[in-house]
């Protein structure tokens, strides 16, 4: 390949770089297919190499995950699909997508399509050009590939991304009401304590008999005092807590524990079962309903299943499957019998009956219509709790404040 040296408007920038083409005409549309236009293309000394001055790779890719929001992302996906199924090429159904699309998508597709004219695959082009995409979605669209059936997968795969998407925003909310309730109350309680307290414990010391604080307010100057010694740290606990639970889940040993020991938290960990019991029976059921084989299916839904204790149930399910195993069989040796009951059932039923992926997708709707039962228990029992979390802390300290004057007023007498 010769060396080319060039000079391109990229993103409102003047970017300069050598690249490496079969012609200049050839590099020329590789430039083009990255969004950039060409302002200069000479032939490049023998030996120079690449020095472009874009931002770094890792610069982009932190752009993309922040710029390119998901949502913009699963409507790109709904729209792939509806014009693979009316018959659309593909690289014209991204040149179409990215005409429409917010400017750092529109970017990625447009050099996707770019990837995609070099020979390479699809779901690898979105690889290189859309890091912030999920695993499940790559699966899928790789599968469809494959099988022919990249237009359906497309749309089951903005369809995942619109469930996880429903059940982030169903869980926001049921916690955000009691969390902004529950930071203005403790604003109020740490205003009293650090401002109005002061005032009232001078007063009393100044007081020429010494008199002992009734409870209430000995306990609320307690609490000062340990926030005072220890309150950066009950700050700083939270976030300590999510980043020793991202690091633990980076393994996949700690992973399993971390993610097992979720699936048994109150309340919570029955939301996060429903979850995983619909993604994966939704997947598996769609894979096979696409005419993937059992083993092949299997192997994907294993590699998409965000819960790393699901995934260790599904490489033994793989194994087994190996070895000559049915399904239901595999299902039953694991925990996924405890996990999922009703998809065993079904099964073991639909093995000899046919039909396992309907089964599948059905047990996907039941899973899913227990998750939004779940969820919303859960926004009914937050509130509650709050309030009387919020409701005890906020009365102790006005009762201990109360009780000080009124100790004060009868210690002035």
């Amino acid at each position: 390949m010769a060396a080319f040296r060039y000079t391109v408007l990229r993103d409102g920038a003047r970017r300069e770089g050598v690249i490496e083409a079969e012609s200049e005409r050839a590099a020329a549309e590789r430039l083009r297919a990255d969004g950039g236009r060409v302002v200069a293309l000479s032939p490049a000394p023998a030996g120079a190499v690449s020095h472009s001055s874009s931002s770094p790779r890792w610069v982009e890719v932190i752009a993309d995950r922040l710029l390119i929001r998901s949502h913009s992302v699963e409507l790109a996906l709904r729209q792939l699909g509806s014009l693979l199924r009316s018959g659309v090429p593909i690289l014209t159904a991204l040149t179409a997508l990215a005409r429409t699309s917010p400017p750092r998508l529109s970017l990625a597709l447009t050099r996707t399509a770019g990837v995609i004219r070099e020979g390479k695959s699809f779901s690898k082009a979105l690889t290189l050009h859309l890091p912030g995409i999920d695993r499940v979605t790559l699966g899928l669209l790789s599968v469809g590939e494959a099988n022919g059936t990249l237009d359906s997968m497309a749309v089951h795969a903005a369809g995942l991304k619109e469930r996880a998407r429903k059940t982030r925003e169903q869980i926001l909310q049921a916690f955000s009401y009691p969390a902004v309730v529950m930071l203005v109350a403790m604003g109020v309680g740490a205003y009293m304590v650090k401002s109005v307290f002061p005032v009232v414990m001078k007063f009393i010391a100044s007081s020429r008999r010494a008199t002992e604080m009734p409870l209430p307010t000995r306990m609320v100057i307690g609490l000062d005092a340990f926030l005072s010694t220890y309150g950066i740290y009950v700050l700083i606990a939270p976030f300590a807590l999510a980043v020793l639970i991202i690091a633990l889940r980076a393994s996949e040993r700690t992973g399993e524990m971390v993610d097992r020991a979720a699936l048994r938290l109150p309340l919570l960990g029955g939301a996060f079962k429903f979850h995983a019991n619909s993604m994966w029976c939704l997947t598996l059921g769609s894979l096979l309903a696409s005419g993937l084989d059992v083993l092949a299916a299997v192997d994907l839904v294993r590699d998409t299943m965000s819960n790393r204790f699901y995934a260790v149930q599904f490489d033994r399910v793989r194994v087994m499957l190996r070895e000559g195993s049915s399904l239901s069989k595999c299902i039953e040796a694991t925990e996924l019998q405890r996990l999922t009951p009703l998809a065993h059932t079904l099964v073991s039923v639909s093995e000899e009956g046919g039909h396992m992926d309907a089964s599948l997708l059905e047990v996907a709707r039941f899973s899913e219509d227990q998750l939004n039962r779940r969820v919303a228990l859960l926004s009914k029992l937050v509130e509650p709790a709050m309030f009387v979390f919020v409701g005890g802390f906020v009365g102790l300290v006005y009762f201990g404040f109360f009780m000080a004057v009124l100790t004060a007023t009868q210690s002035a007498r």
